[in-house]
């Protein structure tokens, strides 16, 4: 666990790295004395795949979303597809091919344009680049399950793919959520970070965003949205 935010920069992404992980992938997930699974990986695979929750901040995209959208960790595309289908460049980013294809067979039953959605199976972590000048950049339910030593270098790649003024909207996990859903994500891979909104934010702004909206999600943690900081600004 992380301890208290702290104010200097270095300090901060030093605390980011500290934060544990519990995630052991081929472990079974046990709570208050009763087995939810004998595989973790498993487990979080299928929750993966049944996930269709749309993000508050995505909705307000679906039927007018800017012109090129990258969705990073995208699952089944959820929080994209609607875009794709009224007419964003959609480039979705995830590391299971599975989910992928359940994603292009989605597009189908959505009737969404093929030259509309482009499919990668990568690890965004390992990835050295995500692509430039991109309008909107997804990043809902992926950033927790960074490891906290990665976090810093994603971040950074999320501002350089985005054009000026551009777009991000994303979700982190902090630890005012229920505790015992708090250790079944932790045991899936999820990463919980002290500080609530002021983490989330400070996030942000040492990640060169400027915070226009950041909201409590009614399962925990917080969902917001940014815009990348301009050049000027940043000089």
């Amino acid at each position: 666990m992380a301890a208290a935010i702290p104010s200097n920069s270095n300090q901060f992404w030093d605390n980011v790295e500290k934060t544990k992980s519990c995630y052991e992938p081929d472990a079974p997930i046990i709570i208050n004395g009763k087995k939810l699974t004998d595989n973790a990986e498993n487990f979080r695979n299928e929750m993966f795949r049944a996930c269709s929750l749309v993000d508050r901040f995505a909705r307000e995209f679906f039927e007018n979303p800017p012109k090129h959208v990258l969705d990073l960790g995208s699952g089944i595309g959820a929080n994209t597809r609607p875009m794709a289908k009224h007419g964003a460049h959609v480039t979705a980013i995830d590391s299971s091919r599975e989910l992928l294809e359940t994603f292009s067979s989605k597009c189908v039953e959505d009737s969404c344009p093929n030259e509309n959605v482009r499919l990668l199976c990568r690890d965004i972590t390992i990835l050295e680049s995500y692509g430039e000048n991109f309008d909107l950049v997804v990043a809902v339910d992926i950033l927790p399950y960074i490891a906290p030593k990665d976090l810093q270098s994603t971040m950074k790649k999320i501002h350089m793919c985005l054009a000026a003024k551009g777009i991000l909207i994303g979700t982190t996990f902090t630890t005012n959520q229920h505790p015992i859903l708090r250790t079944c994500m932790e045991k899936m891979g999820g990463h919980f970070y002290e500080g609530g909104r002021e983490f989330t934010e400070q996030l942000l702004t040492e990640s060169g965003f400027s915070v226009e909206k950041i909201e409590e999600r009614e399962e925990g943690g917080f969902c917001f949205k940014a815009i990348k900081v301009s050049p000027e600004k940043e000089s």
